[in-house]
């Protein structure tokens, strides 16, 4: 029973260690904000496709981030209307929303990937973040 309770205490302890070296991987909510906020401009690629990059029939949005009241805020730049709004951060990524239209897409940031820094390559559907200038 003892070596059971032993064995077990050290796979809990791996499992820890595991998760723990996951979160530090990821860059954090403050390296982000300051990602986004570096450029004045970013643009977002929209398309539904098994692709892992955007192609030429992707859709354009063009976004602004920056910082309100130590809170990280989107604007959608467009010619008339748009729309403004808080942008949650988590430790790999952001959760962007949709100026009206439901759902909010989860963007994971991937440092790796210098030209489409946040994107959603998961769905069929996918997004894709770049800096604008």
């Amino acid at each position: 029973m003892r070596i059971m309770r032993f064995v077990l205490s050290i796979f809990m302890a791996m499992l820890l260690a595991a998760a723990a070296s996951r979160a530090d991987d990821a860059p954090g909510a403050a390296a982000i904000k300051n990602i986004l906020t570096k450029h004045k401009k970013w643009t977002m690629y929209y398309e539904i496709t098994e692709a892992k990059i955007p192609g030429e029939l992707a859709h354009k949005l063009n976004w602004e981030f920056f910082e309100r009241d130590r809170k990280l805020m989107a604007r959608l730049a467009v010619e008339f209307g748009g729309c403004e709004f808080e942008v949650p951060l988590r430790a790999d990524g952001i959760n962007m929303r949709w100026c009206i239209l439901e759902g909010e897409p989860s963007l994971t940031f991937d440092p790796a990937d210098a030209k489409y820094p946040l994107k959603d390559s998961v769905n069929p559907r996918k997004l894709w973040l770049t800096p604008a200038n």
